[in-house]
């Protein structure tokens, strides 16, 4: 993950006041595997931004009704 100037071919995703932006290899691979999740996490030892393909996401968190 970077930050850089879009470019013509990324795709932008907004959600509320929220920005996303994703190259051509990227968009592709989150439309395959069912899409890009962010998530916070603070439990302790791990604290931040979490980013996961849509295919992991939902494998039994068990925190949610994934």
């Amino acid at each position: 993950m970077a930050l850089d100037e879009p470019k013509e071919d990324d795709r932008k995703v907004e959600m509320e006041n929220l920005t996303f932006v994703m190259g051509p290899d990227v968009a592709q691979i989150a439309d395959q595997s069912g899409g890009v999740f962010i998530d916070y996490v603070d439990d302790g030892y791990r604290k931040g931004y979490t980013v996961q393909l849509g295919y992991r996401a939902g494998s039994g968190c068990g925190d949610c009704s994934c």
